[in-house]
């Protein structure tokens, strides 16, 4: 990734963040990653959701109902030739650590 993406992904990140703070989400909600690409157009943003499966899938969906007024927010915030268009995608690392930690305890406590 280039300076000028980690630029961009950091400006993202930091605008979104403060955005989401003013939804009222069902579970709390952190931007974990974001990619943008190299033409600056697209944005992937990595949400970690802490709750169940069903707050999990609220929380995309509130975040899917709230994106233009999100988008439209960062176009006017963000004096660039081309604002990336974001999309949301749960990231299911800490789930997966969890599992990860629990099989090491159970092997831990097998010996």
């Amino acid at each position: 990734m280039s300076r000028r993406t980690e630029k961009v992904a950091s400006l993202i990140q930091h605008e979104v963040g403060e955005f989401i703070i003013k939804l009222e989400l069902p579970a709390l909600t952190t931007i974990s990653k974001v990619e943008i690409t190299p033409d600056l157009k697209w944005g992937k943003l990595w949400v970690t959701v802490m709750g169940d499966d069903k707050e999990q899938k609220e929380v995309l969906s509130i975040l899917g109902e709230n994106l233009p007024e999100l988008q439209r927010s960062l176009n006017q915030k963000l004096e660039m030739k081309f604002v990336p268009r974001i999309k949301f995608v749960l990231d299911h690392g800490e789930e997966y650590a969890a599992k990860i930690n629990e099989l090491l305890r159970k092997a831990h406590e097998s010996r």
